[in-house]
C-alpha cells in the first residue's frame, strides 16, 4: 500500500492562536477567502497577521496566486471554523467574499485555485480525506470530506463567516480528483522505476 507524505510548504508559523492537542485524525478540509487581495505575496502577509496576537483566528495554509505557505502544523488545531479539532483551514487569498462568482475567472483566481486544488489532494491523499464536496447536511451527519467555512457555520452555529461566498466549487472539486489521479500516477511510475 503506498502511503502518501503530507505537504511541506515553506513555513512561516507558529500562529498565535492555536490548540494544543491532537488535531489527527484529519475528517474534513475547510476552505476560507482571506479578504484581502489575491495577488502575489498575499499569503506570506496573512501568515504575518496570524503571528500577531490581534489576528483572534489561525489556519495550517495560505495560498495566493503564486505560493502556499503553512503557519500551522497539520497535528495542531487552529482557530479557523469551529468546531476546528480534526480539520484543517485554508486560507484563499480573495477579495471580496461575495456573491458574484466572476471574480473567480481573473488570472490570479485561477493560478491560486490550481495550486490549492493540488494542495488539497495531496491533504486529501495523506489524511484518507474523502475528496468530496460535504454539504450542511453531510456535516450534520457527521460526514468528511472537503467543504467552506460557510457550510461550517451553518452546520454548527459556532460562527457567523460565510466566505468564500460565490465560488466555482463544481470546477475545483474536479480539479482536485484530477490532481488526486495525478499524484497516483506519478507514484505508480516511480514504484515500477524503482523494480527495474
Amino acid at each position: 500500500m503506498t502511503v502518501f507524505r503530507a505537504p511541506a510548504p515553506r513555513y512561516l508559523g507558529p500562529a498565535a492562536h492555536t490548540t494544543s492537542g491532537d488535531n489527527k485524525p484529519i475528517h474534513r478540509i475547510v476552505l476560507h477567502s482571506t479578504v484581502s487581495p489575491c495577488v502575489k505575496g498575499g499569503a506570506e502577509q496573512i501568515a504575518a497577521y496570524f503571528r500577531s496576537s490581534k489576528s483572534g483566528g489561525s489556519a495550517h495554509y495560505v495560498v495566493d496566486p503564486c505560493e502556499v505557505v503553512q503557519v500551522v502544523g497539520d497535528s495542531q488545531i487552529a482557530w479557523h471554523a469551529p468546531p476546528n479539532a480534526h480539520s484543517l483551514g485554508i486560507e484563499m487569498c480573495d477579495m471580496p467574499v461575495a456573491d458574484d462568482a466572476s471574480r473567480w475567472k481573473d488570472p490570479e483566481h485561477k493560478a491560486m485555485l490550481a495550486l490549492t486544488a493540488t494542495l488539497v489532494a495531496e491533504l486529501c491523499l495523506a489524511y484518507d480525506v474523502r475528496p468530496w464536496f460535504v454539504d450542511v447536511a453531510g456535516l450534520k451527519a457527521g460526514k468528511g470530506g472537503v467543504t467552506t467555512h460557510n457550510n461550517v457555520s451553518l452546520a454548527f452555529g459556532e460562527s457567523t463567516h460565510w466566505d468564500p461566498g460565490a465560488w466555482p466549487r463544481r470546477r475545483f472539486m474536479l480539479q482536485v480528483r484530477s490532481e488526486i489521479r495525478r499524484l497516483k500516477a506519478e507514484v505508480r511510475k516511480a514504484e515500477k522505476r524503482a523494480k527495474r
